[in-house]
This record gives C-alpha cells, sequence and structure tokens, in this order.
C-alpha cells in the first residue's frame, strides 16, 4: 500500500447539525491549516482520530460509535495535474472528472475489518469554489457552489475500492483571470455492513483525486496503491 500524499484537508462533524456544509467547507480552507480536526471518534483514544482517514496507512483508521448513520466529512479533493482553473475546464465545457478511493473498514487485518463496522451506503456532495491566494492567505473569491449529490453503494471487502465521477461545475467565471480550482467534498453515511464483534464504524482511508489524462492517472494509481 503506497502512502497517500497528505496535501488534503479534512474537517469531521457529527452530522453537521450545528452548522449549514458552505460554513463547514469554508473552516476546511480557512482556519484547518493542514491539521485534522474530529468531533465524533472513539473517547480517550486518539489511536482512532480523523487523522488517520488520509495518513497513508490501512492499518490505521478513523472509528466512532455514534450512529453511524449520519456520520459525516467534509475534505478537499486533490486537483489534476493539468486543470487546475476555469480556463482549462472551459475548453472541456466544464465538465469535470475524479476517481473517489477508499479503503472501507478497519484495515489492520482481515479479522479486525470484520469484526467492526464498514459502510454499505453514503451520499456525496460536491461543491466547486474559486480559491485566491493573498498575502494573508487563502480565501473564497465567492461562496462555494453546490453541483450535485451521488449515491453511492460499496463492496465488502478488505481492499481499496474506486468509484468514477463526473459532472458538470455550475460556475461560469467572467474574468479573464481566474484563481485556482476548488473541489469540496461532503461524504455522508448512510447504512454500514454490521460488524461481528464490535458497532464502531471506521473508514481506512478516503480521497478523490482529479483524473483527466494519463499523467493524471498514472499519479492516481501511484499516490493510491491503485495497481
Amino acid at each position: 500500500m503506497k502512502k497517500f500524499l497528505i496535501l488534503n484537508i479534512l474537517i469531521f462533524a457529527s452530522v453537521f447539525a450545528w452548522e449549514d456544509e458552505v460554513a463547514i467547507i469554508k473552516k476546511v480552507l480557512l482556519k484547518n491549516k493542514g491539521a485534522n480536526v474530529s468531533s465524533s471518534y472513539l473517547q480517550g483514544k486518539d489511536l482512532y482520530s480523523s487523522q488517520n482517514a488520509q495518513d497513508g496507512d490501512i492499518k490505521t483508521a478513523w472509528c466512532f460509535n455514534k450512529g453511524p448513520k449520519g456520520e459525516s466529512v467534509a475534505f478537499k479533493g486533490m486537483p489534476s495535474r493539468k486543470i487546475r482553473d476555469y480556463k482549462d475546464l472551459e475548453k472541456l465545457n466544464y465538465s469535470y472528472k475524479s476517481k473517489l478511493v477508499i479503503f472501507n473498514g478497519y484495515g489492520r487485518s482481515e479479522e479486525t475489518y470484520y469484526n467492526n463496522n464498514r459502510v454499505k451506503k453514503g451520499t456525496l456532495k460536491i461543491y466547486e469554489a474559486r480559491i485566491g491566494d493573498a498575502l494573508s492567505g487563502l480565501f473564497f473569491e465567492k461562496d462555494p457552489t453546490f453541483v450535485i449529490q451521488k449515491e453511492l453503494n460499496f463492496k465488502d471487502e478488505p481492499k481499496l475500492q474506486t468509484v468514477d465521477l463526473s459532472f458538470e461545475l455550475k460556475d461560469r467565471p467572467k474574468e479573464k483571470q481566474v484563481d485556482e480550482l476548488g473541489l469540496f467534498y461532503v461524504f455522508t453515511i448512510d447504512e454500514v455492513y454490521e460488524g461481528k464483534k464490535y458497532k464502531d464504524t471506521c473508514i481506512s482511508e478516503l480521497d478523490i483525486y482529479g483524473v483527466f489524462d494519463a499523467e493524471d492517472e498514472g499519479y492516481f494509481k501511484k499516490m493510491s496503491g491503485i495497481k
């Protein structure tokens, strides 16, 4: 299992009931400064914190025992190596392609995997945003725009799974010079495969990569460990 590139920014919240999703996404970009934050993981056990969801190690996992239905994670996806702004996307009619990669459950061992809950169904909400960079730090040109919602199903097997994603972006910037394109994702757990021994729900790795060409595909496979 090759390590994931630890560039994405995660923020976890229980159901996101205390704030709307746009506010959560703003925190992902503006406040976390690269650090993972979790409001729901096994109490008193940092071993299971949200940092494990993108540490490149399938033997560690984000685990929680609340719910599990409604638990959510918001994160910024990995951009394409080629397609990084709206000028490039205009040539492609604003169509975006990406791959979701997930190691479902707790990947420490096959026994650990089946002893804990794994995600069976989930909802993925996709947001786009124009990101600027100033001396004071990163900022949004305007509030993130909701793009689309997708319902996802996952197999019950202890190995990496990928899901192809394609969608049309909504924003149409009029400026000649536009800033970085940011793709943000809110993943919510809807249903789980129940564990044989424990009621904790775990995810070992979760990421989304922009994939448009052979270079993107090669980078995705290298960083995710897909062969």
